[in-house]
């Protein structure tokens, strides 16, 4: 088995630790019951033994890749003693968002669950980004609830100093031809690095990137896609847009840029990160909302060039592995900021099983994403703003997970609320909060 990680997901836990705050998926089952704890512990050490039973060890040599290993520490299934007010419950999953997730070593998930006042029940499953995008989550989450367990290991977790050293430096030798990019880039990011911070001086303490959880029935949902001749992703990225067009998170000439995450994993894949993304620009006004049919085209035909061109790693990512450790923090920030794309990551309709992780259906289910480092207003501006969207299809809803935070138009959650309801609107369809 493989056990140097692929670039993609060394970049990105090195990526994380240098921002000060772990990218992380957090996927929220929600019950009108108790929730079974006792099927809940077994959910839970059956995830040790699956696609989350490792975490990250750093390389002797940065250039030569980090790898994996199952020698890690996990954090134990956490239940609250006390019921929390129903009114609390996003706080609650916010909290839970920012627990700590340390990818190199571990724990690097964290599974926690909580009773409401109202007879409800909630479960929450962190995981870092670096050893699972969207697919391999949700996989990782069935694959448990079967109690299908891979047990993973790596000859690498018994290998002493001197031989993990002589496997480095093979491996950065093999990285050779990428090291004078390498050295050339972190020449450049010295320069440019002087004297930059990342300050938060009189930022409010208890600052939460704005964020809400909708959900719409599924069977409205895709009636209302169908009707205007588009698609349910096509819905949520036409949605999308016209939220960004009005807090004018858009270029100069009024057009939304829109990013989404594309899958490229194949059957039996034990990456952590099988993604590539497609780019294009949408204008509000080119038949949306009466018309999706422009609209899916343009995303028919960037999907079809993103399976062609297959799995392309950017240039930048093997120079960037290459960086030594401590240039890290100036060039994360740099890819981090960006002050005018708009993200709708959509997981389509999932597998019924990952209802089921204490035995029975939950009546609900969300996925989104959690930025750790977007902790105060002042990075975040720094950063261009965020505006986000994760849907999912499961329980018979679209759950839509949503953030965003576009100074002066969009600051808080009562405003962000009322631009889904808004959207929502536009094609005669209404939402359920959570």
């Amino acid at each position: 088995m493989t056990y140097r990680l692929t670039d993609i997901d060394c970049v990105s836990a090195r990526g994380h630790s240098a921002l000060g705050g772990t990218l992380a998926i957090q996927a929220v089952w929600r019950y009108d019951r108790a929730v079974d704890l006792a099927a809940l512990e077994h959910f839970h050490e059956a995830l040790r033994h699956g696609r989350l039973g490792r975490a990250v060890a750093p390389a002797m040599i940065p250039a030569a890749g980090d790898r994996w290993t199952t020698r890690v520490e996990f954090s134990p299934l956490e239940v609250a003693e006390e019921p929390i007010a129903s009114g609390d419950l996003e706080a609650w999953i916010a909290e839970q968002g920012n627990a700590e997730l340390r990818t190199f070593g571990g724990p690097a998930w964290r599974l926690a669950a909580t009773h409401l006042d109202n007879g409800e029940s909630v479960v929450s499953l962190l995981v870092s980004h670096t050893l699972a995008d969207g697919h391999a989550f949700c996989t990782a989450v069935t694959d448990a609830v079967a109690d299908k367990r891979l047990d993973l290991s790596y000859r690498t977790d018994e290998f002493g100093r001197i031989r993990l050293l002589a496997g480095d430096l093979r491996d950065a030798a093999r990285r050779a031809r990428s090291l004078p990019s390498a050295a050339g880039l972190a020449l450049r990011l010295a320069v440019t690095g002087r004297g930059g911070g990342t300050g938060t001086a009189g930022d409010a303490p208890d600052f939460r990137l704005p964020t809400v959880t909708a959900t719409v029935p599924a069977q409205l949902w895709h009636a209302a896609a169908r009707a205007r001749g588009g698609t349910g992703t096509t819905l949520a990225v036409a949605m999308m847009t016209a939220i960004a067009t009005e807090v004018g998170r858009t270029d100069e000439e009024g057009r939304v840029r829109m990013m989404m995450p594309v899958s490229t994993r194949t059957a039996d894949d034990l990456r952590a990160n099988a993604l590539t993304s497609i780019a294009f620009e949408v204008d509000v006004h080119d038949g949306a909302p009466a018309d999706l049919a422009p609209l899916r085209a343009v995303m028919k035909e960037k999907l079809t060039a993103a399976a062609a061109s297959g799995q392309d790693v950017p240039p930048l990512i093997p120079v960037a592995v290459a960086l030594p450790r401590g240039r890290y923090a100036r060039l994360a920030r740099q890819a981090a900021t960006d002050p005018a794309s708009t993200v709708c990551s959509s997981l389509g309709k999932l597998d019924p099983e990952i209802l089921r992780i204490d035995g029975s259906p939950a009546s609900a289910m969300m996925i989104g994403l959690v930025n750790q480092s977007l902790d105060a207003r002042s990075v975040v501006t720094e950063r261009g703003g965020n505006l986000y969207v994760a849907l999912v299809e499961a329980a018979e809803k679209i759950t839509m997970r949503v953030m965003g935070f576009h100074p002066p138009a969009l600051l808080d959650t009562e405003q962000l609320t009322e631009l889904v309801r808004s959207a929502l609107a536009e094609y005669e369809l209404s939402a359920t909060f959570w």
